[in-house]
């Protein structure tokens, strides 16, 4: 029978003597700024990932290796930037090593070093090459087994296991062998903070040399994918405008192939349209729109709409708890029929038009514009009611204290130019509108796919760490909590009032008009509190007065918890992190502080993010039929809390936020994506329905099934700070 020796095997039984190296015939490292410095473990610039923790050197992942039974010692070890720093703090657990450490450590060793190639592979492969084909050793003080010590100064004695594993690589490397599939070595337990080290793989492409996670980080690697319009995403934004695109660069689009400028314009006279093509016609808006002035006195239609900023007109219904609640009494309202363009007259400068599919009625606040020339296609017409350019320049003509609230007299709006180009035309231009938004937004809906994933992701590991701590193996007890099950034997569940000083709510004050002066007191709005992150820009404004609470001005490390706010937003928590001074609490947001030393701050919040939180949340929220959801101070006084000991809630609180920091990275980018590509959606309607590009021979190269131009609803992001409401006259 033939036996087989695995190569770890075969380096173990070589190096159980140790090897004479001559200093002049050897690639020697030992400085880590030194030629070769950089194939020492202990070299920074070479960070590696695994199961999405990002580690800053090789020593730090090979030093944690010793303790997978151990988590928390993995973390102390992992936290530190110093490699130096990651080896001494776990040297106190070494008598705590797995127990088959001495067997397997060339294994692991091996395993991290590839893995560094993987993550480095320009740099590393480049560095080891450079070696040629002498020797490779590592010049140590007093470690003869990874290195070789000075016999004298022209000589090194040891076994030099580092090096030969190196020398090992670098010759895979030369034969083009080496691994573009990295499995964990076959050991047993091979675990980072309790779960279980994946394959890794490797992208050939020469854009962006990184590792790929192919098992539990495929959500991360789908969400790294390159940007689906990357050369408008590296252009600043005032260099976006689509009239400056020249033909070959439109094909990179993906949409633009066929479009171009008009070969004749001429001058509007009117600044938001700038030039326009010479054929196209440029009545005022009244003689295109006239209002309809059919009111529903006799309540012979029940449907009701609403317009939503970004969305358009909607049935009420689909509103959910955003707005003020309808009225009753629908005598007053004013009928709308299909096509018909429906324009808030007090919030037209925001976004609130659109153009109704539905035969329904609404508050007596909207303009109900229907076209005159039955020849307009309504789908243009209302793109260009639609376009920024032209709410802007409607605040010349509207009254009101503040911009987005100015209410837009009927008499004047009717004056405003408006562009026309002829019947086919406008058709032509629908439909490439109608195609590339399409697709635009079955992009964005993709990566809000990606991000959901991601927030799955997210969930479920703040989840496992607040439910059950970071120690798989200690023995669980029934929570008491029906929904829960089981939790570790050494935690306790008080009510979250036992851990609480005091619960205050904030203020409600008069808003200032204009910009706010840096001296100028604030108050939050609920947008400072978005999903366990605290935002310090969403503040208002607040008219002076003597009477402001000083005592409610918000600081560093205040508890935010929201009191009112739609159904999945209500109860949602943060720190407040380096507020603006002058800034007071919001009356829809509490401030909760804590008993001295009753619970770790973070750990509380990830607890609140979680479903044990959101579970009781969501169970206590109270609100009716058009209105926001409330909690109240003796619900959360109610709250069943998980408490381990403090210095454990600290040590779960660093877990998570090692783990989940590359997934709050990549949702960044992803949603820094979303706007850049509404931006550049904005900006091409923009361009085509005033003229700037001509689409006509565009759409000759369209697929013949045209793309839906009506985003879903469901899967909106309303905002009630921003949304639309039913204004009632």
């Amino acid at each position: 029978m033939v036996s087989t020796v695995s190569a770890e095997d075969e380096l173990m039984s070589q190096v159980l003597e140790p090897r004479t190296y001559h200093r002049e015939e050897c690639a020697v490292f030992r400085k880590t700024d030194e030629a070769f410095g950089g194939l020492s473990n202990m070299a920074p610039g070479y960070a590696v990932r695994v199961n999405g923790v990002l580690i800053p050197t090789v020593e730090a992942l090979y030093q944690a290796c010793r303790f997978p039974h151990m988590p928390e010692v993995q973390r102390l070890i992992l936290e530190q930037r110093s490699p130096m720093t990651a080896k001494m703090v776990g040297k106190p657990y070494r008598d705590n090593s797995r127990p088959d450490w001495d067997r397997v450590r060339v294994k692991i060793m091996r395993w991290c070093l590839r893995l560094k190639l993987l993550a480095h592979r320009s740099t590393f492969s480049a560095l080891l090459l450079s070696t040629g084909d002498r020797p490779i050793v590592e010049d140590s003080r007093k470690d003869d087994f990874w290195g070789a010590l000075r016999l004298d100064s022209k000589t090194l004695v040891g076994r030099n296991v580092l090096g030969r594993l190196l020398m090992e690589l670098r010759e895979e490397i030369k034969s083009g062998t080496e691994p573009r599939l990295l499995e964990p070595p076959a050991i047993p337990s091979f675990l980072l903070y309790g779960q279980a080290i994946t394959l890794f793989g490797f992208r050939t492409d020469k854009v962006a040399e990184r590792p790929l996670m192919v098992k539990s980080d495929r959500i991360i690697q789908k969400a790294s994918s390159p940007a689906l319009f990357p050369e408008f995403l590296s252009k600043r934004k005032e260099q976006a405008s689509l009239e400056h695109i020249q033909p070959e660069e439109s094909q990179e689009f993906g949409l633009l192939r066929g479009a171009k400028p008009y070969v004749e314009y001429r001058q509007s006279g009117s600044p938001w349209l700038g030039n326009i093509p010479s054929h196209w016609k440029l009545p005022r808006l009244g003689s295109v729109l006239c209002e309809r002035k059919e009111t529903n006195e006799t309540r012979q239609i029940d449907q009701v709409l609403s317009v939503m900023k970004g969305i358009g007109v909607i049935r009420y219904e689909e509103k959910g708890n955003v707005g003020n609640k309808r009225s009753e009494d629908t005598g007053r309202y004013k009928i709308v029929r299909p096509d018909d363009i429906v324009v808030n007259c007090m919030n037209v400068i925001i976004g609130s038009v659109g153009r109704s599919r539905y035969t329904g009625c609404l508050s007596p606040v909207y303009y109900v514009l229907r076209r005159r020339d039955e020849t307009n296609n309504p789908k243009y017409l209302a793109l260009v009611f639609a376009t920024k350019s032209f709410h802007e320049s409607l605040v010349r003509i509207g009254n009101g204290i503040l911009a987005h609230r100015m209410r837009i007299p009927m008499e004047l709006l009717k004056c405003e130019a408006f562009p026309v180009p002829p019947a086919d035309e406008q058709d032509a231009i629908v439909r490439f509108l109608d195609w590339a938004n399409g697709r635009l937004e079955r992009a964005i809906r993709a990566k809000r796919k990606v991000i959901a994933l991601l927030n799955e992701q997210k969930q479920a590991i703040i989840h496992r760490a607040v439910t059950r701590g970071l120690d798989s193996s200690v023995p669980l007890k029934p929570s008491e909590i029906p929904w829960l099950g089981d939790i570790p034997q050494h935690w306790n569940t008080p009510l979250f009032g036992r851990l609480l000083k005091r619960v205050e709510q904030g203020w409600s004050p008069v808003a200032a008009e204009g910009e706010l002066a840096s001296d100028q007191w604030a108050v939050l709005t609920l947008s400072s509190v978005r999903k366990g992150l605290f935002n310090s820009s969403a503040i208002k404004p607040i008219a002076p007065s003597a009477d402001i609470p000083k005592e409610i001005e918000i600081a560093d490390g205040d508890i935010l918890l929201t009191r009112s706010n739609t159904r999945d937003r209500v109860g949602d928590v943060c720190i407040v992190r380096a507020p603006r001074p002058r800034t007071i609490l919001c009356d829809l947001i509490y401030r909760l502080q804590l008993r001295e030393g009753s619970i770790d701050p973070q750990f509380l919040v990830y607890q609140m993010l979680s479903t044990v939180g959101r579970g009781q949340v969501e169970r206590d929220a109270r609100g009716s039929s058009g209105t926001m959801p409330k909690i109240s101070q003796s619900h959360i006084k109610s709250w069943r809390i998980l408490l381990p000991p403090i210095e454990e809630q600290r040590l779960i609180s660093k877990q998570i936020e090692h783990a989940i920091a590359p997934i709050g990275l990549t949702v960044k980018r992803l949603e820094n994506e979303i706007d850049l590509i509404r931006e550049y959606q904005t900006r091409l309607v923009a361009d085509v329905v005033t003229g700037k590009l001509d689409v006509r021979d565009a759409v000759n190269h369209l697929p013949d099934t045209a793309e839906p131009d009506i985003p879903d609803v469901d899967g909106a992001e309303l905002d009630p700070e921003e949304a639309d409401e039913e204004v009632v006259a």
